[in-house]
């Protein structure tokens, strides 16, 4: 069965895979957790500490990647840096880089401990990754306002950084209002051989639930303890830098994708090389890419197949490209020439007849229905599904349908990267 969601009303931590469905990804303010892999890859050879690393090219170049290791973080980031290594603290619960520009990334980490609080590393002056990040993390329609000003801990010349981040208000087409929010951050930032660290000492609690940002007021002496802690990642001896693993489940991604090296681990779950478009045309391109666990595996019983989900973006909505080597819902259809759908307006299950198209000697079905979304807008939705070389393909459009076939088509005769 294939469930019909609404815009907004459907959200978890990195991705749903429940055939055609609503991807959120969500920009959480504390931490994203990404199951690490089970599968070795390659560490990054020993270099000396001054060495700057070459960023690896990324295929699905996100502004918010998450990472498992500390190892993978170093071959990508683009530059060497030190962590926190206090006895204070305990263990990394999340790793990301944000994305700067085409050259330049921001390195930041989630620590626990003693202190819970977040740790960035930049070539960048902090003002300006900061503000970077608050941006990707509250969204570009918020303003933020941000001062700054010398200050020393011990023997540490450095900066308190104030960032004011301005949520509008906002009045939904249903009438519902947002009210104007306002999130202080404070800053300490210092240099250290070439590059920018930050420690963001004190914050307002911003939401709650497992992932919630819990807040900080970390008192001037801890934090100079922190910051005089720090060393290279091969010198680390107190904190563990790795994330643990999240418990398997269908709704959080066992791996995300960004470089080569990412796509040759995810072969390995999926047991294909899947087909991976980068492009459709100028409005269509990938905007994230993840594996994970199919709807119709046993958890408890350890017998786990994944799929793929490939997320497109253009003016009007969204298109999801799923693969996976078993698909209920495509042999269903061929048998029966019909679909259900679970309808959250009428809290009821609806069938609905499919068109049967033949695309590149491939038998495709497809089904198109019409939503009507919480702010008022409504949108034509529809999927199409295939069987090619006894793998399962289903490209899900939201929002928008418009020249869906052709675009369906496009994806048809798609390609592995080589």
């Amino acid at each position: 069965m294939i469930k019909k969601f609404k815009t907004g009303s459907y959200k978890i931590s990195i991705m749903g895979i429940f055939g055609c469905v609503l991807i959120t990804i969500i920009m959480l303010t504390n931490s994203i957790n990404v199951n690490a892999l089970d599968i070795n890859t390659s560490k990054l050879a020993t270099e000396n500490n001054t060495e700057i690393n070459t960023p690896s090219k990324f295929i699905v170049d996100t502004p918010d990647k998450s990472y498992y290791d500390i190892e993978k973080v170093e071959k990508v980031a683009g530059f060497k840096f030190k962590l926190p290594d206090s006895p204070q603290l305990s263990r990394a619960s999340s790793l990301q880089l944000i994305k700067l520009s085409d050259q330049d990334n921001v390195l930041l980490i989630y620590l626990d401990g003693d202190n819970k609080f977040t740790f960035q590393v930049s070539e960048k002056d902090p003002l300006e990754y900061l503000k970077k990040i608050a941006t990707v993390k509250g969204g570009s329609k918020n303003y933020i306002e941000s001062k700054e000003e010398s200050i020393k801990l011990g023997d540490i010349d450095g900066f308190n950084v104030i960032l004011t981040q301005i949520s509008p208000s906002q009045t939904l087409k249903n009438g519902n209002v947002i009210p104007e929010r306002k999130d202080v951050d404070k800053y300490f930032a210092w240099k250290n051989e070439g590059l920018w660290y930050s420690i963001r000492y004190n914050s307002p609690l911003k939401n709650s639930g497992k992932n919630a940002n819990q807040g900080s007021n970390i008192s001037q002496d801890n934090i100079e303890t922190i910051a005089k802690s720090i060393v290279y990642p091969d010198e680390i001896k107190n904190v563990k830098y790795s994330v643990e693993k999240d418990a398997p489940s269908t709704e959080i991604a066992t791996m995300m994708i960004y470089d080569k090296e990412d796509l040759e681990s995810a072969k390995k779950y999926l047991g294909f090389n899947p087909k991976f478009p980068l492009k459709i045309n100028e409005d269509i391109t990938i905007n994230q890419s993840a594996v994970g666990i199919s709807d119709n595996s046993d958890i408890k019983n350890n017998n786990i197949s994944y799929e793929l989900n490939n997320i497109y973006l253009n003016k009007n909505g969204s298109i999801t490209f799923n693969q996976k080597k078993t698909s209920k819902e495509y042999e269903d259809m061929k048998k029966s020439g019909y679909t259900t759908i679970y309808n959250n307006e009428s809290n009821k299950t609806e069938q609905i007849k499919v068109q049967k198209l033949t695309i590149n000697n491939n038998d495709v079905f497809k089904y198109l229905y019409d939503e009507n979304y919480p702010d008022g807008t409504s949108g034509s939705n529809g999927e199409y599904f295939w069987k090619e070389n006894n793998i399962y393909y289903s490209v899900c459009f939201l929002g928008n349908t418009d020249n869906s076939d052709e675009i369906a088509k496009e994806f048809i005769t798609s390609n592995p990267i080589d």
